[in-house]
């Protein structure tokens, strides 16, 4: 997510002083003084001109102190410029690659929540960040047909086979025995009607007039309705995954426990993680939102690094939480490969 304000220029000169004073700042979590970005920047500048470079970047809001004569820090401005104008994205590496491939692929027999919790936990061992993945919602999907199985003298099985080619199935008990009649009935009635319809779609044919009069007499009809209410019941919720609350207390940004207990309770509320997460479901490049710009106030003091993944025309989101001070040029690749990879398993799956 970009800032929506637009970023102050800066030189190349500046650039690099900037870049390494965050780099320095993420690996250091202290303030970083001339001296050391000079020997570090690559510029070949003396530290008195590294110096007036960094009172520039302060001026220009990028840069802050804690005390006048010490070290320099990255704003939330800073990182926004850093993220958006200086900083690639590193690799992934081979050792992480391969990690992410096989844990994955180890856990594809599996069940789909299964399969995105383990996702979690790779991400956040990782990362060494907070690291959340959202199931994907399956109530946008359209049904292809339905089938109905008898299971017990009172009790069928009504299956949704989507377009996408998953099958969504429910066991719906009846008030009397399964007919026969009424089976072949039902069907021949609600797949005519269901076809290219979403779940809540099947179930607002309930309230059509025409649909009443077709299902008159089909006790079944009912047991279809049920079924897709109880389906898209469950199916219409955002399901999160959160993994790595051990590594939110290990940041010196979180010493003060009240504050990290105030994120937690934040991230325990559905409509904080969905207003988060929701805007990436959909989006195919990484999208960054740093400090200020998190929409929640206890959240203010992290940034959070999510990409979509997908699966047909289905999709959920990958991402982390952490300090602002964050190692974004790693963080971004382990984000975008995780997805990807998420992807391809349930691709093949």
């Amino acid at each position: 997510m970009a800032s929506q304000t637009e970023n102050p220029a800066v030189t190349d000169r500046e650039a690099v002083i900037l870049a390494t004073i965050v780099r320095g700042h993420v690996s250091t979590a202290k303030a970083v003084g001339s001296r050391w970005v000079a020997r570090h920047s690559g510029l070949g500048l003396s530290p008195a001109s590294i110096r007036n470079g960094m009172m520039d970047l302060e001026e220009k809001g990028l840069l802050t102190h804690l005390h006048t004569s010490g070290g320099r820090l990255p704003t939330n401005a800073g990182y926004r410029v850093f993220v958006d104008e200086v900083m690639r994205p590193a690799s992934v590496g081979k050792r992480a690659s391969q990690t992410i491939d096989e844990e994955l692929d180890a856990r594809r027999a599996g069940s789909l929540e299964t399969l995105l919790d383990h996702a979690c936990q790779v991400l956040g061992r990782l990362s060494a960040q907070l690291s959340v993945v959202v199931s994907p919602r399956y109530d946008r999907s359209v049904v292809d047909r339905i089938e109905l199985s008898q299971v017990d003298v009172r009790c069928v099985l009504v299956v949704f086979r989507m377009s996408s080619g998953l099958e969504r199935t429910v066991v719906v008990g009846l008030d009397r025995e399964v007919d026969s009649d009424d089976l072949r009935q039902t069907l021949q009635v609600m797949n005519g009607s269901a076809r290219g319809r979403t779940l809540g779609e099947v179930i607002d044919l309930k309230g059509d007039d025409e649909m009443k009069v077709r299902v008159r007499g089909l006790r079944l009809a009912q047991a279809v309705y049920h079924g897709a209410e109880e389906l898209r019941g469950g199916e219409s919720k955002d399901h999160f995954h959160l993994w790595g609350a051990q590594n939110m207390l290990s940041q010196p940004e979180f010493e003060d426990r009240e504050r990290l207990r105030d994120i937690f309770r934040a991230l325990e509320e559905r409509e904080v993680l969905f207003g988060l997460f929701e805007p990436t479901r959909h989006r195919k490049n990484v999208c960054i939102t740093i400090g200020e710009e998190n929409p929640v106030s206890e959240l203010r003091g992290c940034s959070v690094v999510a990409v979509s993944y997908r699966f047909g025309e289905f999709g959920g989101s990958v991402g982390v939480i952490g300090p602002t001070r964050m190692p974004y040029e790693q963080v971004v690749s382990l984000v975008d490969y995780m997805a990807r990879a998420v992807g391809r398993v349930l691709v093949r799956n």
